[in-house]
């Protein structure tokens, strides 16, 4: 019969990965977080609830649906541990994810942790670097900011000579809100903003002293919201 997972061998694995005299840091601060009863599959932990609040548990319910997305948990939290002992530097990458999965102020954003995990499970690989960059990012993105990134990128968007522009018809009511998103994505590297210079303006659109542009981490973010929307389960 085939060895069974759960989170707590998934946590030992990432102390003996990580045997260095970090380690007793870390699975106080990250590790310790994954001793958790699975809201949708009733796995349990071993470690304690007694180590973290219920909010914290919500959270890394959620992402445990979105690593779970289309396949068996059991088989997502094996491949999860053979993911966690195949080497330090992955090993490295999942404490942060769950570290950054307890940190998060959206709990939506843990879906899309999982998802993003579990594209790397199978074949065994590192994340890309705009992955990277999106998970630094989602761990203070707000609703507000999935929203109304999810809404620039699909309608505000225009190709110019410098790249993919963010441009805002001429009677935007939500300028405020969106240039507020806008910003959020330029300080978590998900955009890139440059000054407006004269003779840029165009005919039908808001004019703007700065000018937004896609980098390429926004595709990956875009595609990971639309694809957690499906496991999305409340608000």
């Amino acid at each position: 019969m085939a060895q069974k997972y759960d989170l707590t061998d998934i946590g030992n694995a990432l102390s003996r990965v990580m045997d260095n005299p970090m380690t007793k840091i870390i699975r106080s601060g990250s590790i310790g977080v994954l001793g958790v009863v699975n809201p949708v599959a009733g796995i349990v932990g071993g470690i304690g609830n007694d180590l973290l609040s219920e909010y914290n548990t919500f959270k890394l319910g959620h992402l445990l649906n979105g690593l779970a997305s289309g396949f068996n948990l059991e088989r997502r939290l094996n491949e999860l541990y053979n993911y966690v002992n195949s080497s330090p530097e992955k090993a490295i990458i999942v404490a942060n994810l769950f570290k950054q999965t307890v940190n998060a102020e959206c709990p939506k954003v843990c879906v899309i942790y999982g998802l993003i995990l579990a594209n790397h499970l199978e074949t065994l690989t590192e994340f890309t670097h705009e992955e990277l960059i999106v998970c630094k990012a989602l761990e203070n993105a707000t609703d507000y900011d999935l929203k109304n990134f999810k809404e620039i990128m699909e309608n505000y968007l225009k190709p110019t000579s410098n790249g993919r522009r963010i441009v805002f018809p001429k009677d935007f009511a939500d300028i405020a809100a969106f240039t507020a998103t806008c910003d959020w994505c330029v300080y978590n590297r998900i955009f890139v903003s440059r000054t407006a210079e004269w003779g840029e303006m165009e005919e039908g659109v808001l004019d703007m002293s700065t000018y937004y542009y896609e980098a390429n981490p926004a595709s990956v973010l875009l595609d990971n919201i639309n694809a957690a929307r499906q496991t999305w389960n409340y608000g």
